[in-house]
């Protein structure tokens, strides 16, 4: 068979497409990237069907896209993809192409590294669609939220409360931090009512490595339900994470 590319693209930032790789393999090793006309695609649903990525990066981002037809799903082993690239710099961009067998991906820098993986057999999983509600809507900053996750690190499960519409607090192990509007920490919140709920700490923290894509997060949740988390990363990549609470 040719290996002739059925697509290809590339991406201004090497750092952000790993990064957001690095997210969606905290959730799922084992992913299928799909790649439409209106740009990629991937959900993850972990194992324990407890916690689900879903990653959208519209092909207008990418400095160049191409499709050679109306769908191409390419089967990809993020554990060992990742472990074979390097740490790209700043100014580095990626390229990628593919085909019903293969996949190419290169790191253009100073020196460009190549790279060439055989596409797997991925389940095409049927992941409904989800509709949730909400009492809180609140728009974070991120860093705010990485310092919760660093000063509550090895509590093993984290409760979130929303008392009123000023404030948030994170809780676990003995140790709490307060987010509110007055320390600028919550840019802005919708409230209906007061919510509290307990999500796995191990699973709370898979959304690290896209805490330093972007200034702030859309966290939506309410009581002893799923939370959501939405990042819009500059260039419209956005990512949506969504985690049951604990039983």
């Amino acid at each position: 068979m040719s290996e002739k590319a059925i697509a290809s693209f590339e991406y201004p930032s090497a750092k952000v497409f790993i990064a957001l790789l690095e997210a969606v393999g905290e959730v799922a090793d084992e992913v299928l990237m799909r790649l439409t006309a209106e740009g990629l695609k991937i959900k993850a649903l972990d194992p324990a069907r407890i916690s689900l990525m879903e990653l959208e990066i519209p092909s207008s981002a990418f400095t160049s896209y191409s499709l050679e037809s109306s769908e191409l799903n390419v089967g990809v082993n993020l554990s060992s993809l990742l472990k074979m690239l390097p740490k790209p710099k700043k100014s580095e961009v990626v390229k990628f192409s593919a085909n019903e067998m293969f996949y190419y991906m290169t790191i253009e820098g100073a020196v460009p590294k190549s790279f060439k993986f055989r596409s797997i057999e991925v389940a095409a999983e049927e992941i409904p669609e989800l509709s949730l509600e909400f009492t809180v809507k609140a728009v974070l900053l991120t860093k705010g939220l990485k310092q919760a996750f660093s000063t509550l690190k090895g509590s093993g499960t984290i409760e979130v409360e929303v008392p009123d519409a000023d404030h948030m607090v994170l809780k676990g192990g003995g140790a709490s931090v307060k987010l509110s509007r007055v320390s600028g920490s919550i840019i802005d919140m919708e409230f209906k009512e007061s919510a509290r709920s307990t999500y796995e700490e191990s699973y709370l923290v898979k959304v690290g490595p896209l805490l330093g894509l972007t200034d702030s997060l859309e966290f939506s949740f309410k009581s002893s339900s799923p939370l959501s988390m939405i990042f819009r990363i500059p260039g419209d990549a956005v990512v949506r994470y969504v985690l049951a609470p604990q039983a």
